[in-house]
């Protein structure tokens, strides 16, 4: 449907204005408390959980004589705490409401937040251990005294059971927010990588105790500290696969990720299955936060909806009976607008309904 300048920019207007005012009370994730997010729950559950283990890591450390890989997961669990703090910070400064300066809320803090932590694991944790790792992995002479400390191992194993307590957790609070989603089509594509940060540093944790009680058990049973120093560049691996990772996922969504293609289209097709719309010409979404969609799109009416024929019949018979053509149109075209504003207030309440995750919604008559 074609409408002129003036329409199209009131129609506009309609729309954008007041995103901080109005949207607010329509976006639930600004109405919900901070303590319902379900990600809040594994953050503070992982903080606890490695702060204790990093410093039992870190007195095994010590009781090891400098173990390779005890430092390395001393130092990853160390990331760990940071890092997850890094991303409560994220979580508590995401969930400012819609101010004037920013009308469209802080919801993607998160993912600058969740971003500086992947940097950190990436070069605290990924550099570093490796490079200790590589460091004694040359340095390594057969003859050198390996790890025999009572300590190190039971340390591991009680790591082991925190770090798989924590991960449990991480799972169970990500599998409540994907919902129907596949497990792994949330990890790569879903809208809070604030749970997927979670638990991928519990899983990486896991397997990372793993692996330095191996080096350790090995470096026993042969007498040599290469296997140690060979467990500690693993895991430095495992920390950086994870930083990139996690990089990606909050990368994506700062830069505007949009939802999933059959989001989209289960979008496009409701709102043509609408009678007011004959097609939509353009759609677009764009990820605000978790729970939280943008959506922008173009649309062509079906000019029937807004005519009400009793009215135009009624200007056409003020005309014939000789009232001045161009105050009677203009009450026309104004009656058209009005029309047209409920029309897309009506459509915008539909499209929330339908679809609760969109809490912003920009509508342009094409």
């Amino acid at each position: 449907m074609e409408s002129d300048s003036s329409t199209q920019d009131n129609l506009r207007h309609h729309n954008s204005a007041s995103p901080g005012a109005n949207q607010e009370s329509l976006d639930p994730s600004h109405n919900r408390s901070i303590w319902d997010d379900l990600s809040l729950r594994a953050v503070l559950m992982a903080i606890c959980g490695n702060a204790l283990v990093t410093v039992a890591k870190f007195f095994g450390w010590i009781a090891s004589a400098g173990s390779p890989s005890m430092l390395a997961e001393t130092i990853h669990s160390l990331a760990d705490t940071c890092n997850q703090l890094l991303l409560l910070v994220g979580i508590r400064h995401g969930a400012g409401r819609p101010t004037k300066e920013f009308p469209f809320g802080k919801g993607r803090a998160r993912y600058i937040w969740n971003l500086v932590s992947a940097v950190g694991i990436f070069f605290l944790g990924f550099g570093f251990t490796t490079w200790h790792g590589v460091e004694t992995l040359l340095a390594a002479h057969p003859s050198d005294a390996v790890d025999g400390s009572p300590w190190s191992l039971p340390i591991l194993i009680f790591a082991f059971f925190i770090e798989g307590y924590t991960l449990f957790v991480a799972i169970r609070s990500v599998n409540e927010s994907r919902g129907d989603k596949p497990f792994f089509e949330f990890v790569r594509f879903g809208d809070d990588p604030t749970g997927v940060a979670v638990l991928l540093e519990d899983a990486a944790a896991v397997v990372g105790v793993f692996t330095a009680f191996i080096g350790i058990s090995l470096s026993r049973y042969t007498g040599s500290p290469i296997p140690d120093a060979v467990a500690s560049i693993i895991i430095g691996a495992i920390l950086g696969f994870m930083a990139i990772t996690l990089a990606i996922a909050n990368g994506r969504i700062l830069i505007g990720a949009s939802m999933s293609e059959d989001r989209e289209q289960e979008i496009r097709d409701y709102l043509e299955s609408l009678p007011a719309i004959e097609r939509v010409t353009s759609l677009k979404t764009a990820v605000m936060s978790p729970g939280a969609v943008r959506l922008a799109a173009e649309i062509e009416f079906h000019g029937s909806t807004f005519i009400d024929r009793h009215m135009v019949e009624r200007d056409a018979e003020r005309i014939r009976d000789g009232e001045d053509p161009t105050p009677v149109l203009f009450e026309t075209a104004e009656r058209m607008v009005r029309v047209m504003g409920r029309e897309i207030n009506r459509l915008e309440a539909q499209i929330r309904q339908q679809f609760p995750e969109i809490t912003y919604i920009d509508l342009e008559v094409n």
